[in-house]
């Protein structure tokens, strides 16, 4: 192909909805770089030092940042480290003086996009720029794990919301392809962790291998280590046969560890092992196994300051945090609220095998005013709900929130013992609600033992959803 035929098609890829940060200390330059991004197309954004940078990278739209080197507080190195660890997925293209070239390719090898020697011509700026926006465009990403067997998207193109934080996780998804890296999943409960999770190991190599969900959470104390490594015959009493744990499960594929921070701290020292060396020791066993699987974990738990309580292990914490991704709670992306419930509208009827049904603008404009604390997981639940009970094709707004009978048979038992189980039943949940969900914290909120707790969970079928 020739240079004519490649700038041809360079230029016929839309990217007008990938927005570009320029960071540069010279005005002229600057304004210069701004302008001819604007005259393509290309929507554009500007800093002169890292200060500035940050600013913008605030605002949550920038999809590839441009910046020099050399920096008047600091430099496009400390930028780009910065990047890589609060902004994953923004890819970093730099500008260098010819003495700084061997500064910019050792970035290169550290996971910059690329970079450009100064002076340079500002058609091969445009088209660099335009060739790699290209690349971030044509990604691909299998929607399997969403229920849309056969299909793909394109990262950014809103399939798990339409604000920008999401399509950005989109993004980096795609740009995970082909890395093992672990990947640590933070946001509060309900958010969606397991789905990105899903979509991380279904866009890897590892997609037609296992994938191992554990919830940390719900595994009894007593045999957490039994569960997640395994045990021979005999090891303990009640041992009567091997067990493969769920590491072993996941081998040559991936494993999410959902409630990573309820792992006890006796725990995270050979979990720690099994980060670090790919080998797993069964409970009893003698010779350590080889393992090759990929970790994905997730928490609601705030890590740093877990780590700085002395709950959980900084090395273990940094071994899990090689990429972060945070997802936001549904009231900080409300863009994604009618879209999402459209979507579980949809779903939901074609699951029940009815009719479609869709939302009525009373009963959007309600979706649109409620806070939503238990964020998509509880805006799925209401809308599945709503499906089942309602009349018609049209969901209203006073379908939406159909809760008051079930409270009135929690509240209103026709014995002692009714009223005493209705008490405690309801009492488990708050305490279980205000923490998120976290096991030990609600046990020692109720003043019971963890193993009680779960035992009454289980008599009153109490589950997370």
């Amino acid at each position: 192909m020739s240079k004519a035929q490649d700038s041809f098609s360079i230029q016929e890829v839309d990217v007008s909805d990938l927005c570009v940060l320029v960071v540069e200390d010279d005005e002229i330059m600057r304004l210069s770089l701004e302008d001819r991004l604007r005259l393509e197309g290309i929507p554009v954004r500007v800093a002169c030092d890292v200060a500035g940078a940050h600013n913008q990278l605030q605002k949550g739209d920038v999809d590839m940042v441009i910046t020099d080197i050399r920096l008047p507080d600091g430099s496009g190195a400390d930028l780009f480290y910065d990047l890589s660890q609060h902004y994953p997925g923004v890819p970093v293209i730099l500008m260098t003086a010819f003495g700084d070239v061997a500064d910019a390719v050792a970035l290169v090898k550290a996971g910059a996009l690329d970079y450009l020697a100064k002076p340079f011509d500002l058609q091969e700026f445009i088209e660099k720029i335009r060739r790699n926006l290209s690349r971030i465009q044509d990604q691909h990403l299998s929607a399997d794990s969403l229920g849309l067997d056969g299909e793909t998207f394109r990262p950014g193109s809103g399939v798990l919301g339409k604000s920008t934080s999401m399509r950005r996780i989109e993004r980096l998804v795609a740009r995970l392809t082909a890395v093992d890296s672990s990947v640590l999943i933070t946001g509060e409960s309900g958010v969606g962790k397991e789905v990105v999770a899903s979509l991380l190991h279904h866009n890897s190599r590892r997609d037609n291998e296992p994938f191992v969900r554990v919830n940390c959470a719900a595994l009894p104390q007593s045999l957490i280590e039994s569960e997640l490594f395994g045990h021979e015959k005999g090891a303990f009493t009640g041992a009567t046969q091997r067990h493969i744990g769920r590491f072993e499960q996941a081998n040559t594929g991936s494993i999410f560890l959902d409630e990573i921070a309820e792992i006890p701290p006796e725990t995270q020292v050979k979990l720690l092992r099994v980060l670090q060396e790919q080998v797993v020791d069964r409970v009893g066993g003698k010779e350590p196994i080889p393992l090759d699987v990929r970790i994905i974990a997730a928490t609601q738990v705030e890590l740093d300051e877990a780590v700085r309580d002395g709950r959980f292990r900084s090395d273990l914490y940094w071994r899990l945090n090689v990429i972060h991704v945070h997802i936001p709670p549904l009231r900080d992306r409300r863009e994604d609220i009618l879209f999402l419930a459209r979507m579980f509208v949809e779903r939901h009827a074609a699951e029940m095998g009815i009719p479609p049904k869709r939302l009525s603008a009373e009963a959007e404009a309600k979706l649109l005013s409620m806070p939503f604390p238990g964020n998509v997981r509880e805006l799925r639940n209401i809308l599945e709900r709503a499906v089942a009970l309602s009349d018609g094709p049209r969901i209203m707004a006073h379908d939406l929130m159909p809760f008051d009978e079930d409270q009135d048979e929690l509240t209103s038992p026709h014995t002692l013992r009714e009223s005493v189980e209705s008490a405690e039943r309801q009492a488990i949940l708050l305490a279980l609600t205000q923490c998120g969900w976290t096991i030990g914290q609600a046990a020692d909120d109720l003043g019971i033992s963890r193993k009680s707790l779960w035992e009454k969970m289980k008599r009153y079928g109490i589950e997370k959803e």
